[in-house]
Formats: C-alpha cells, sequence, structure tokens
C-alpha cells in the first residue's frame, strides 16, 4: 500500500506527463538537430566566415567566439543561450502549474485534505518538477553524448556531462524560485513573471554586463554566470558555481515551504 507522500508524488508525476513528455521530445530533437548539422558545417567553413564577421566582444556575449572549433559549436548553439532557456522556461511553467495553478483551481483540495501536512504537499509537488527536469536532461545528456561519438567531434564526454548538469541546475534554481513565489500565496501569473524575469535578467547580466568595464562586476550575480561563467564544457564541474546554485535553490524552496505553512490555501 502506497503512503500519501508517495501517492501525492505519483499523482503530480501523472499530471505534468503529457507535458514532460513534449518537452523532453523537443529538447532532444533540437540537440540532435544541431549536433547533426556539425559535420556539414565544419567542412564547408562557414562557421569560420560567421565569425569572422562579428566583433570579438558581441561573438563572447553570444558564446560564438570559438564557434568553428567542435566545442565552440556546441557552446554557441546550444548551450549558451538555447537550452539554459527553454530548461528554465520548463521548470518555471511546470512548477507554477502544479503549484500555484493548481491550487487557483481548486485541485489542490482534495490532496490538502489527506493526513499530510500542507508543506509537504507543495514540496512533493516540486519534486515532481526537479524529476522531471533530471529526466529530461538526461535523455539530452544521452542525446548529445551519443551524437559526439557518432560524429568524432573534438569535445569531451565529460564536459558534456557537466554542462548538461550545470545548465539542470540552473533551471532547478528558477523553478525554485517559482516555488518560493507561489510559497508566499502571490498566484500562478506573478510566480511565472518573477522567475522568467529573473531568467531573462540573468541573462543578460551574464551575457553584456562583461561588455562593459563598469558593469562587468554585475555579472558575478548572475545565475547563468554561476552555470556557465567557467565554461563547464571544456573545464568541466565549476565546483563554486555549482554550490551557488544548489544553496539558493535550497534557499528558495526552504523559503517558499516555510511560507505556504502560514497563509490560507486559494479557493476556486
Amino acid at each position: 500500500m502506497s503512503s500519501p507522500t508517495s501517492e501525492i508524488f505519483r499523482r503530480g508525476v501523472q499530471i505534468q506527463r503529457r507535458t514532460l513528455m513534449a518537452w523532453s521530445a523537443a529538447l532532444v530533437v533540437l540537440a540532435l538537430s544541431v549536433v547533426g548539422a556539425w559535420p556539414s558545417m565544419e567542412s564547408s567553413g562557414a562557421l569560420e566566415d560567421f565569425a569572422s564577421g562579428v566583433s570579438p566582444e558581441v561573438s563572447s556575449a553570444l558564446g560564438i567566439d570559438q564557434i568553428s572549433s567542435a566545442s565552440g559549436y556546441l557552446k554557441g548553439n546550444l548551450y549558451a543561450v538555447l537550452l539554459p532557456l527553454l530548461l528554465g522556461l520548463m521548470a518555471v511553467t511546470a512548477t507554477t502549474a502544479l503549484t500555484g495553478g493548481d491550487e487557483e483551481a481548486g485541485r489542490l483540495e482534495l490532496l490538502l485534505a489527506l493526513p499530510v501536512a500542507r508543506r509537504r504537499v507543495f514540496l512533493v509537488r516540486f519534486l515532481c518538477v526537479a524529476f522531471g527536469l533530471a529526466l529530461t536532461s538526461v535523455l539530452v545528456w544521452l542525446s548529445v553524448y551519443g551524437s559526439v561519438l557518432a560524429y568524432d567531434m573534438d569535445v569531451s564526454t565529460g564536459g558534456v556531462a557537466a554542462v548538461t548538469l550545470t545548465v539542470a541546475l540552473l533551471a532547478v534554481l528558477h523553478a525554485g524560485i517559482a516555488y518560493a513565489v507561489v510559497g508566499f500565496g502571490l498566484g500562478r501569473g506573478p510566480a511565472l513573471g518573477v522567475a522568467a524575469g529573473v531568467l531573462v535578467v540573468g541573462y543578460l547580466l551574464h551575457a553584456i554586463a562583461p561588455l562593459s568595464d563598469a558593469l562587468e562586476p554585475l555579472a558575478n550575480l548572475s545565475p547563468w554566470e554561476w552555470a556557465l561563467g567557467g565554461d563547464p564544457l571544456v573545464s568541466g564541474i565549476p565546483w563554486g558555481g555549482v554550490a551557488l546554485l544548489a544553496a539558493v535553490s535550497a534557499a528558495a524552496v526552504a523559503a517558499g515551504t516555510y511560507a505556504v505553512d502560514r497563509r490560507d490555501i486559494k479557493n476556486a
């Protein structure tokens, strides 16, 4: 016989199953498409021509400063912007739907009637999102890993695992921010706006702040910088950045869990 907690987890995973499958399929296709284009792009010389037409500062901001190399190509076309942004949006929308969205629609009333603390219901819903992000990240990693081997690309397989890990943790952090906003009772819409806003502003700080000497220190405030600033695809896991991502995620989830126990639940 399953416990109430495992039943809440099972239902949470079941609710997001179709959305999770759609996101996973889309991101795997994206990864396979990017890596699959490498042989023709490499042989055509188009990448060198493309990079030569952009200033070094802008190339660095867009992550395409070394795009003619295999690792630079993966970084510029997948890991610098697209994958972190899409996985972050997946995290934010799934979190707000499973917590604030279901609360506002009255779909949590049955779960809250179970002999389980309210904070546990919300926390398990967050864990459902984290599970989905982990599963999607593993599928993307396997897709890139297999393709890198198949096309004999000069890319460290350990680096692929490292950058996938940091991008996944970046997404978990933004899911945690959305969860915290819902925990304080601001609802699905504000949570979606705040977390997506942090995601976009974080990217701008990471990409644009280094272009100015005055703004450059602000880049260190960006979660994107913690995840990608050390170029994990080439240099391996940036342990300092990973620690920051984990610590801020844990703080956001703890704050949301604390707050949700001290407010009224919204009714449909």
